[in-house]
């Protein structure tokens, strides 16, 4: 039986997160009145749809997982940011003490 998680797959999904959050914070500075949300999730729809095209797998269903993918892997980028590195810069909603500020 194949496994459901292996490590490459997980280096792949952490590492497109990674790669989405940094990206997302150099352009958000080139392009300052898009949100850093919407241009995490065109990012990552770029990344993973290029992916599949450079892979050559041109099948519907792939394209729609990769579409899935870009989603969650928007979210977790957005997530791991909004979580780690607001605090510590005391931006965000927040104000950096304790994250959310809905009381």
């Amino acid at each position: 039986m194949e496994e459901v998680l292996s490590w490459p797959h997980l280096g792949t999904a952490v590492g497109l997160s990674a790669a989405v959050m940094v990206l997302t914070q150099i352009l958000k500075h080139y392009i300052p009145k898009a949100s850093p949300k919407w241009i995490a999730l065109a990012l990552a729809l770029v990344i993973t749809v290029t992916d599949q095209l450079v892979l050559g797998d041109h099948r519907p269903e792939t394209f729609i997982l990769s579409v899935l993918n870009a989603i969650i892997s928007a979210g977790t980028a957005i997530g791991a940011y909004e979580a780690f590195v607001d605090p510590l810069t005391g931006k965000g909603e927040g104000g950096g003490e304790g994250g959310g500020g809905d009381g």
